[in-house]
């Protein structure tokens, strides 16, 4: 008995399906990116120099006082202004000779050019350009010179959050249900948002950043899960592209709302309280009725798909309890085979669920270092960091449309494949490029964000389908730790681009490039039903061809086979006997 003819039955993307997509699906995913990203623009630093007391109660403008400060530097093959360094000079007598000189504009730059002046480190602290910020957080605790490796910390921290945090959620995902684990993300959310605003210190801004930064993945996960589990397998694909679309018009506003609001503690509580509406989805929001079937509580399940049903103008099976019976008896039999689904240990029992579960967290990894590097990196690139962070999150939007056609023609696994290659080449080229050809690395940035995007539907929609329904949100919570530990280092790996600006690029288009390989060995998932147990997720896949483009499922249904899903299902078991 599968789930998937229950869900037929009671209408499996009627009114009720859409309702949920149209009003919370949509709207709740925009605000997501705010809160995961808006720390980009909290700890932006702006450009800076050394404060001179003498200089800033001068009547010089910040041009000249500048010239008098700033001596020129050779950075990246490039002449820079110094932001850490500053003339060794007494700048009383400096600036009574400078005021002195009959041609003032001329001795400033002569002087500017001079390379033979003492120079030193900043003493006083530092002034910081205001035409972007009122102020930063990295401006606020000076977090510049020797500390500019504090912002990348923050970065890191949120990663380590995730890494720490996303199993545990994701046991609870599967433990207590998914709509309880969602609003439990959302007060933690909250609550740490704001509270990292207030506290007097760096240290527990950092602290707090870090319990912020630790719900992110999760937040994500649960509201698409929770719609996939109750549409019917022909609309799964859309429900990703939803959440992306829904993701990405949330990223566009981001750089706006930024650009409006240039106090960084402001900035930070609007964006933070954006989850507050959540709360309203409370009464609105059914609990997976999927979910309530693996975890033996399918009376709840028979309340849920009764209402479904009647929403979508569908009869209610009078069988419905009977069959959700059948359905947990087969789950209950999977379980015995296994101590446990909830422990971590389950994905590695099982050869192709140990192998997919590795294979879908490389290619997690690599979409999320590239994802993630570029989008914090937006403040290296050539250009206005607002409106290339918009032009980073415009791209995604043709990116996703791109995506969801090519899964649904050529399938899940080549369209992953080609995505993450095509990012790979577009990382890896700009680095053949001169340094002062910096708008050519930016390029290459928005074609490399264009393309792990889609890259990243493909991979969440393949994990959505290849883990069982037992072990999904663990598989998937676990996947995602992985990534998370690997972007723990992306923020130090951005970093690495004050010493040479290509070496990001190497290290994230080189694991691009390993990852892209390892996708091609996936099963193709598409228009397959999803593994309801384990020893389903065993058999599946085992007699595809490593250039096929689609599943099982569709040979069969193009041979005019019965397409019900029990006869698919028996018709696999018997193959693989072969």
């Amino acid at each position: 008995m599968e789930f998937e003819e229950v869900l037929n039955d009671v209408g499996d993307y009627g009114i009720f399906q859409r309702r949920l997509v149209h009003w919370f699906l949509l709207p709740g995913t925009m605000p997501l990116a705010w809160l995961a990203l808006n720390q980009i623009f909290m700890m932006s630093v702006p450009d800076h120099w050394c404060y001179v007391p003498e200089l800033s109660e001068s009547n010089l403008s910040v041009q000249q006082q500048q010239m008098l400060i700033r001596p020129i530097e050779y950075q990246f093959g490039l002449e820079l202004p110094s932001q850490c360094r500053m003339y060794d000079l007494n700048y009383t007598y400096v600036l009574q000779a400078f005021l002195d000189s009959p041609n003032i504009n001329n001795t400033f730059q002569n002087y500017a050019l001079a390379s033979d002046v003492p120079k030193k480190a900043c003493e006083n602290g530092w002034v910081y350009d205001r035409t972007l910020y009122d102020s930063t957080a990295s401006s606020h605790w000076n977090l510049v010179c020797e500390k500019n490796h504090l912002p990348h910390l923050i970065f890191t921290l949120a990663s380590v959050g995730g890494a720490v945090a996303t199993p545990i959620y994701g046991v609870m995902s599967d433990r207590i249900g998914r709509k309880l684990t969602f609003f439990i993300c959302v007060i933690v959310t909250l609550s740490s948002g704001v509270i990292s605003l207030v506290v007097p210190s760096f240290t527990a801004f950092a602290v707090f950043r870090l319990i912020n930064g630790s719900l992110i993945p999760t937040i994500f996960q649960v509201p698409y899960i929770m719609l996939v589990e109750i549409v019917g397998k022909e609309k799964r694909t859309q429900m990703m592209g939803i959440s992306c679309i829904g993701w990405t018009t949330g990223l566009c506003i981001l750089p706006l709302l930024a650009f409006l609001i240039p106090n960084w503690r402001t900035f930070g509580l609007l964006t933070s309280c954006c989850c507050i509406p959540y709360f309203f989805y409370w009464r609105f929001l059914p609990e997976s009725p999927r979910w309530l079937v693996s975890v033996q509580r399918y009376e709840e399940a028979a309340v849920i798909l009764t209402k479904i049903a009647k929403t979508n103008g569908r009869s209610v099976p009078t069988d419905l309890e009977k069959r959700l019976k059948k359905i947990e008896e087969t789950m209950r039999k999977e379980k015995e085979l296994s101590t446990t689904t909830e422990n971590v240990t389950v994905l590695f029992r099982y050869p192709s669920l140990r192998k997919r579960f590795l294979t879908i967290s490389t290619s997690w990894v690599a979409n999320s270092m590239a994802y993630y590097g570029l989008q914090i990196n937006v403040t290296n690139l050539y250009g206005n960091e607002f409106l290339n962070f918009f032009l980073l999150g415009i791209v995604e939007l043709p990116s996703y449309f791109l995506c969801w056609f090519l899964m649904e023609r050529f399938g899940r696994r080549w369209t992953n494949v080609s995505l993450m290659f095509l990012a790979a080449l577009s990382i890896l080229v700009p680095t053949t490029f001169p340094p002062d050809l910096a708008i050519g690395a930016t390029i290459g940035a928005f074609i490399g964000k264009f393309d792990c995007s889609a890259a990243f539907m493909a991979v969440y929609q393949q994990a959505a389908e290849l883990y069982p329904t037992p072990v999904r949100a663990l598989g998937m919570g676990s996947s995602a730790t992985i990534a998370c530990i690997a972007t723990i280092c992306t923020p130090y790996i951005i970093y690495l681009g004050t010493y040479e600006r290509h070496i990001p690029y190497f290290i994230i288009g080189g694991i691009c490039f390993l990852a892209s390989i390892a996708a091609s060995f996936l099963p193709e998932t598409l228009h397959a039903t999803l593994p309801q147990t384990i020893e389903d997720g065993e058999k599946y896949g085992q007699n595809q061809k490593y250039f096929s483009c689609h599943s099982p499922q569709d040979d069969d249904s193009e041979d005019d086979v019965n397409t019900d899903p029990i006869v698919q299902r028996e018709i696999i078991e018997l193959l693989s006997t072969v």
